[in-house]
């Protein structure tokens, strides 16, 4: 199943995973920001991700899509799944999909399985010819692997694509979003820009992070600071009266 133009949006109804995406990134991590003022915040990266499985629960199950719960060792995603359109889809972001295939594994990532058993029929536009397999995993290691994440749910042979949502996103604004069609070795079948579906200015709603909050940390910030110096001055002071 291919797409041209604005097809793919029309069929798949992209348009509710867009704000869910949209929402998390815009909305969701913000307040999460603004309820919960830590020193670091280095969990924000991968709650991103939940809050967008979330989001679709919530939003794209209205477009006729399955939530599939995936695991692979400690974590845990999702998938969406038409079978009436016969594709599924996964939410990843652009840098992301650009490095599955470049990365060593020792295992293969989840994508890859899926690839192989439902893309394979697809050859993508710029493939350059070899006379060796570069194929990183054998083929019965796929099909395993494809089992354990599908458990039964979608049967490759009754014709089903994967396609990707892949996104960038730059701090709290989804800067761009595009559905990406590839064949097993990812290599881009088609790829169609899903901008026109961001809602505009829809960042801008969250640019004021508490910003009375957040000027008054930065001023209790720097009052610390200009203690600390005192501090130290002092202590200086005395020790070269000493």
């Amino acid at each position: 199943m291919t797409f041209n133009g604005s097809e793919a949006h029309a069929d798949f109804d992209l348009d509710l995973i867009v704000r869910a995406i949209a929402k998390a990134i815009s909305e969701d991590i913000p307040n999460q920001l603004r309820e919960h003022h830590l020193e670091t915040n280095n969990y924000i990266g991968l709650m991103r991700g939940d809050y967008i499985n979330d989001n679709l629960r919530n939003f794209a199950l209205v477009g006729g899509y399955e939530l599939l719960p995936i695991q692979r060792y400690g974590w845990r995603g999702r998938l969406l799944v038409n079978h009436e359109k016969r594709i599924t889809l996964s939410i990843v972001t652009q840098s992301n999909l650009h490095m599955i295939p470049r990365m060593k594994r020792a295992r293969p990532h989840y994508t890859m399985s899926i690839l192989k058993m439902q893309n394979g029929d697809l050859q993508g536009q710029y493939v350059q010819q070899t006379l060796f397999s570069v194929e990183p995993f054998d083929s019965e290691v796929l099909e395993e692997d494809y089992e354990t994440i599908m458990c039964g749910a979608v049967d490759p042979s009754e014709g089903y694509h994967h396609y990707f949502v892949a996104y960038r996103a730059d701090t709290y604004e989804l800067v761009d979003v595009k559905l990406v069609l590839m064949d097993s070795m990812f290599n881009v079948v088609q790829e169609e820009s899903l901008n026109h579906l961001i809602v505009p200015d829809f960042a801008r709603l969250t640019e004021e992070i508490d910003s009375d909050a957040t000027v008054a940390a930065e001023e209790t910030h720097r009052k610390a600071t200009r203690q600390l110096f005192k501090l130290k001055l002092g202590l200086r002071k005395e020790e070269e009266q000493a």
